[in-house]
């Protein structure tokens, strides 16, 4: 046997009903129980779930228990169905039947329901229409703010490729000056100035000086120290200081004719 229902088939129905004259659009549940609980007797304490909740019935051919929608789940479904701008257009008589007599012979009731529905449709329409307006006026604006933005940015990349062109040029120019600086320093360390040549300088950058180049006591004092020459006296050299070194070139210079 089916759980009993809190509240009946027919009081929900009955909420659903007058929700649906007093709401023209599509019937919310959530809406509809908030509404019900304040306007209609006996729905206080409604909730959403009541309208929408299968209910559980014993089928009268098998006897067995099966699940079904309620009365007022399947007149929300009604209702909401009509409501659609779409559906109600395609269904409506009034505008789509081929002929257009065909109206006039239905009954003064249905006729009746069907111009308020078609009126209905037509405030929907105006409605949607106005608000598509408004929405397409923001668009437009928007539209014309990114343009103006777009084009306020492609005349900034302008600029700045510009600048950067400018840019690269200064760096190749001030590149090539700072080469050009750095080879006349490095020629100057090294004796080499425009139209002459310091010798003494650049003999220096070699690691060697004039001095070193041309001084023979030092040449024969390397000599006499590295036992190159006079090696039948090298044995009396060692141990002697510097003057007796100098004593030796003194005594081979000396021996030396410049004529």
């Amino acid at each position: 046997m089916g759980k009993s229902q809190k509240y009946t088939e027919d009081q929900l129905l009955e909420g659903v009903v007058r929700y649906s004259e007093f709401n023209k659009k599509k019937v919310k549940a959530t809406e509809l129980a908030i509404w019900c609980r304040d306007n209609v007797d006996g729905l206080e304490e409604v909730r959403d779930y009541h309208f929408t909740r299968n209910i559980q019935v014993h089928s009268p051919k098998t006897g067995k228990l099966i699940e079904r929608q309620k009365l007022c789940t399947q007149r929300i479904n009604e209702i909401n169905k009509s409501r659609n701008l779409r559906v109600s257009i395609n269904s409506n008589l009034i505008l789509k039947a081929s002929n257009i007599d065909v109206v006039f012979e239905l009954s003064k009731s249905v006729l009746r329901n069907l111009i308020v529905e078609t009126r209905e449709m037509f405030d929907t329409l105006l409605s949607k229409n106005y608000h598509l307006e408004r929405e397409n006026e923001v668009l437009r604006s928007i539209n014309k703010n990114q343009k103006t933005s777009i084009e306020e940015v492609n005349i900034k990349v302008s600029d700045l490729q510009k600048s950067l062109k400018r840019l690269s040029k200064q760096v190749n120019y001030l590149m090539k000056e700072v080469d050009m600086e750095n080879r006349i320093k490095t020629l100057e360390k090294m004796g080499i100035e425009d139209e002459a040549i310091d010798l003494n300088t650049y003999t220096e950058n070699l690691q060697q000086t004039i001095e070193d180049v041309m001084n023979i006591n030092k040449i024969l004092l390397e000599q006499i120290n590295n036992n190159t020459i006079f090696d039948e006296d090298s044995n009396s050299i060692e141990g002697h200081s510097e003057d007796v070194n100098d004593y030796y070139v003194e005594d081979v210079i000396s021996g030396i004719d410049f004529d």
